[in-house]
């Protein structure tokens, strides 16, 4: 804790101690401050509103069942309530046999276009970045949204997947490194068929 003024994990958790002593002011305070980022994760993962709402909820019930379970020196309450929401997600698409949607992280790995004359660019970089996405295994699409979709630290992500924070690093460099050289393949393979297209008409003329 600073000694000069507290930091904002240091309030939500004395707000978690309040909770846990039975303070109900303190725990709508703090269901406040963390209702956006858990929101924010499951709908990132969850196509349907109602779904998605429904495993919010869930989750804040789950955080208060579980109060009295939280130890600072193993994380932040954020990336404990975010833990539960991961497993509340994760039961949701395994029962419902669906993946986690990828289009926004794709939005988040393509650059942003600087003009309106990059829209089409950038429409063939999404999708570009949403092919070789989904050409990735399931561990490494996961570490890549908490990276640049939820933008977590790779001490959080290790928090939440129960690893090593450098462990947590190399997972997120080398799912990068496989996208990155999924998608140059991509292109390589697009401007080579570009090319014997092109050698085929200048044939037939």
């Amino acid at each position: 804790m600073s000694f000069l003024w507290p930091s904002r994990d240091d309030q939500l958790c004395e707000l978690l101690d309040a909770s846990r002593r039975g303070d109900r002011r303190a725990f709508r305070a703090l269901y406040l401050e963390l209702y956006d980022p858990v929101a924010r994760f499951v709908a990132r993962r969850v196509g349907r509103r109602e779904d998605a709402e429904d495993l919010v909820a869930r989750a804040f019930h789950k955080l208060l069942e579980r109060l009295g379970e939280f130890d600072r020196r193993k994380g932040t309450p954020r990336m404990f309530v975010l833990s539960m929401a991961r497993n509340l997600v994760i039961d949701h698409l395994r029962a419902a046999r669906q993946e986690a949607p990828i289009d926004d992280l794709a939005g988040v790995l393509a650059d942003e276009a600087g003009t309106p004359l990059d829209a089409l660019v950038r429409g063939e970089e999404l999708r570009a970045v949403r092919a070789a996405l989904l050409e990735l295994g399931a561990e490494a699409r996961e570490v890549l949204v908490l990276r640049y979709g939820d933008e977590l630290k790779h001490q959080e992500i290790a928090d939440l997947l129960g690893i090593r924070a450098d462990a947590a690093k190399q997972r997120a460099s080398r799912a990068l490194r496989e996208l990155k050289a999924r998608i140059e393949a991509r292109d390589e393979e697009e401007a080579a068929g570009e090319a014997r297209a092109e050698g085929v008409s200048d044939a037939g003329l």
